[in-house]
């Protein structure tokens, strides 16, 4: 499309005072289609005018993500996002796209920070009424007028309130969650090695932009092996998984080493194993919320014969067979 600076410019104030007619703003967009046979027009724009021309992107790739089946469109629609961040990012120096940025002058675009400590889980209302329940020592932030585009470090639990034309969207670590409407556990606490996502209620689609999506149902679990860039999935109960939102702990042949992990987290502790054998034993048990660390550790230790003996002066313990000599 053949526009001068001028013009552009003058499209660009028009939309921050409001005053763009719908032919207007589908003018910004025919240009911005042919962007890249005149990448020098941003340089010339000023902070509000390029503000304004992010918005224009933004609103475009939304009307593409309303109006697209979730599993066919999203790997182009991120494509599409990240092209036009290169773009932006080449001609304009220290523009770049996030929704941080200011969309009219003098008001910017506020993001929510909701986490937890080791004492405690949080449950959470977001703007569209949808429901999270925090897991210990985990944090998510999201858009503070909207909330359905999240961030997860840790573990949560989702309930997912419809919305027509609004996808809901959870980044844990490169893994992104995609549902409509739905409740899901996602384990994230360690997204460099791996993500786990379970399905109560629903369906999500789960992937990232090196891989195609892969749809889940109710009580089906996928764990993303990060380094293997591997997706395994597994049929499973997933109201076991969502059992830490009311207090209790559930395995089912699970290894000791994740149980310990688990434990760590709820009970701000240290478990260390004698041997690789302990640490890969598989245990099933289950406990019910305020079951005292040493209750529950002591019961896990007797399924297999194995013991166990606190360093000190500090909440580290060390689980050894009984057999080996407690040094």
């Amino acid at each position: 499309m053949d526009m001068n600076n001028t013009r552009l410019k003058e499209l660009l104030d028009k939309y921050l005072d409001g005053t763009a007619t719908e032919l207007e703003i589908s003018e910004v967009d025919n240009w911005y289609r042919s962007f890249e046979n005149d990448p020098a027009f941003t340089a010339q724009f000023s902070p509000e005018q390029r503000a304004a021309l992010e918005q224009l992107i933004f609103l475009r790739i939304s009307r593409q993500v309303d109006a697209a089946e979730p599993r066919v469109s999203y790997r182009s629609v991120r494509w599409w996002a990240a092209a036009a961040a290169v773009a932006l990012l080449v001609t304009a120096g220290a523009f770049f796209l996030t929704r941080k940025q200011p969309v009219q002058p003098g008001k910017t675009i506020a993001s929510v920070t909701e986490q937890t400590t080791k004492k405690g889980i949080k449950k959470i209302s977001l703007p569209d009424s949808s429901i999270v329940w925090l897991n210990i020592d985990s944090k998510i932030r999201y858009e503070e007028t909207k909330g359905r585009e999240i961030w997860l470090d840790g573990e949560a639990y989702f309930e997912v309130a419809p919305k027509q034309g609004a996808p809901f969207l959870v980044h844990a670590g490169t893994l992104n969650i995609n549902v409509l409407g739905t409740s899901f556990n996602i384990d994230a606490y360690t997204p460099e090695a791996k993500v786990t996502v379970t399905v109560a209620s629903g369906k999500v689609a789960v992937g990232n932009d090196q891989r195609s999506h892969t749809t889940l149902v109710a009580n089906q679990q996928a764990i993303y092996h990060a380094a293997k860039d591997q997706l395994e999935t597994n049929d499973i109960a997933a109201a076991d998984i969502s059992a830490w939102t009311q207090g209790q702990l559930i395995f089912k042949k699970a290894l000791f080493r994740d149980i310990a992990q688990k434990l760590e987290r709820r009970y701000d502790v240290r478990i260390l194993f004698a041997s690789e054998q302990i640490a890969n034993s598989l245990l099933t048990a289950r406990f019910d919320a305020n079951v005292p660390f040493k209750n529950v550790l002591g019961m896990l230790c007797d399924i297999y014969g194995f013991s166990y003996r606190q360093t000190p002066g500090k909440n580290e313990y060390l689980v050894y067979k009984k057999s080996q000599p407690n040094k």
